[in-house]
């Protein structure tokens, strides 16, 4: 398609913007999601309640038939689960935006252009925002509760006129494929086995995360 895609004066890309377009999609749309069903596994191995309910969820809605699109509304705690993970293990982990003109800040002064780093990490475990920072809650995020949440005090995909443009279509994957994983199997860290974290580009476990798979009975 992108090879095949014409602007409106009818130009191709070169190659190079072919290899970039691609490597964005890599990027941007195959390892954040990646890695949120990671942080996600990882949540519910460490939360055995949240993950008896989330399979109790799973069980009642699905009945044994695999996840479709239209099971989304029912999913709920699921959707959940995978808003949480993404709170507390943000993929995109620090957000850049430069000015487009001077700016005053707390104080001080920017001109235009100055390259903002915005920490989602640390706001997403800001105490003003929320109660219990750093806790593995997915029950949190009830309507009211996300109605009172300032604007920008969870903002996984970024905002304003550039935020993820594949957003919706993220958070729908990631729910039916960890509905689709959790439905069959059970997993585990491996023994002596700690998280530890490499905040690069993305948000990616050091070595990964080593899991033990069991089939659900």
């Amino acid at each position: 398609m992108l090879l095949a895609a014409r602007d409106e004066d009818g130009n191709t890309m070169v190659g190079r913007q072919v290899r970039d377009e691609v490597m964005t999609f890599v990027g941007a749309g195959l390892e954040t999601t990646s890695l949120t069903l990671c942080y996600a596994l990882y949540l519910l191995s460490q939360n055995p309640d949240a993950e008896a309910r989330l399979a109790e969820e799973i069980d009642c809605v699905l009945d044994g038939r695999p996840p479709q699109p239209e099971d989304l509304p029912r999913l709920e705690y699921t959707a959940k689960v995978v808003k949480e993970s993404m709170w507390l293990f943000p993929p995109a982990w620090a957000i850049s935006r430069d000015s487009t003109g001077p700016v005053e800040i707390g104080g001080y002064r920017f001109p235009a252009g100055t390259c903002f780093f915005l920490n989602t990490w640390a706001i997403h475990r800001d105490p003003h925002f929320y109660d219990s920072p750093g806790r593995f809650e997915p029950e949190r995020w009830t309507p009211d509760f996300t109605t009172r949440l300032p604007r920008y005090a969870y903002f996984p995909f970024g905002g304003g006129q550039r935020m993820c443009i594949g957003a919706g279509f993220a958070k729908i994957e990631a729910t039916l494929i960890l509905a689709a994983i959790v439905q069959k199997f059970r997993l585990t860290p491996v023994p002596k086995w700690r998280l530890r974290l490499d905040p690069a580009v993305v948000l990616r476990p050091k070595g990964g995360v080593p899991m033990r798979v069991e089939e659900r009975s």
